[in-house]
């Protein structure tokens, strides 16, 4: 932009937050708005008008040197030298947000549309606010999901730590009950050898009568995977509560 068009541009936001000032309308540091707690970005540009280049003396020098060269080489390049020159016109545009913008016209100039583009600020607010708090609650839900997640993950370890340890205590039970078949076969035998009766009344020590059921846990009680009963190792469930 040109500096008497920018001098321009800070008069109409000058004019601008002097009428929003009221309304709790602010500047940033960057001369962006702040309508209803929302940033709001204003930018303008400058158009220009396109006219023929006329070379400068470089240029022109650049030109003969090229004309000299191509005498002698026919595969010298020709100087790049632009055909037209773009200057600043004054005529300005001011563009809200990258989308509505106004601009100089032969009907009328930015600062005739200035209610019109403090209209648009506060419409623009509203939007960046719809638009925030949609990828808010889209961030919510996100984060919702993902704790549905993580807790339906801890449910499915717990049932398998759960299932684990009843598969355990289920086998656990069925050697019990195989161990006390096998005492009750052998007292039944009548073996009377002075060492198989001792073996006998270790085995019924550890998985006889002394053995934990289901119905010999108090309540709340978790037993280990041994337990230690009248100073004698025997078999517990595990995994029950």
């Amino acid at each position: 932009m040109s500096a008497q068009s920018l001098e321009r541009a800070f008069r109409i936001i000058d004019r601008l937050i002097r009428v929003m000032e009221p309304l709790d309308g602010s500047l940033t540091d960057t001369l962006n708005f702040v309508v209803n707690g929302e940033t709001v970005t204003l930018s303008f540009m400058e158009f220009t008008d396109r006219i023929d280049h006329v070379p400068t003396i470089e240029e022109n020098m650049k030109l003969l040197e090229y004309e000299d060269d191509r005498k002698r080489n026919s595969y010298t390049s020709k100087p790049q030298i632009q055909k037209y020159d773009y200057i600043f016109n004054g005529r300005l545009k001011v563009v809200i947000e990258n989308k509505k913008h106004f601009r100089d016209c032969q009907s009328y100039v930015l600062e005739d549309r200035l209610g019109d583009i403090m209209i648009e600020l506060y419409e623009a607010a509203e939007r960046t606010k719809k638009a925030r708090e949609a990828r808010e609650e889209e961030e919510r839900q996100y984060q919702e999901e993902q704790r549905r997640k993580e807790e339906s993950s801890e449910r499915y370890d717990i049932e398998v730590d759960r299932t684990f340890a009843l598969t355990n205590m289920a086998a656990d039970y069925e050697i019990a009950c195989k161990m006390r078949s096998f005492i009750a076969a052998v007292e039944a035998s009548g073996v009377s050898d002075e060492q198989t009766g001792k073996w006998v009344g270790k085995l019924k020590v550890s998985w006889g009568r002394d053995f934990w059921t289901l119905g010999d846990l108090p309540p709340g009680r978790e037993p280990p995977f041994f337990v230690w009963k009248s100073g004698e190792k025997v078999a517990g469930l595990v995994g029950w509560s």
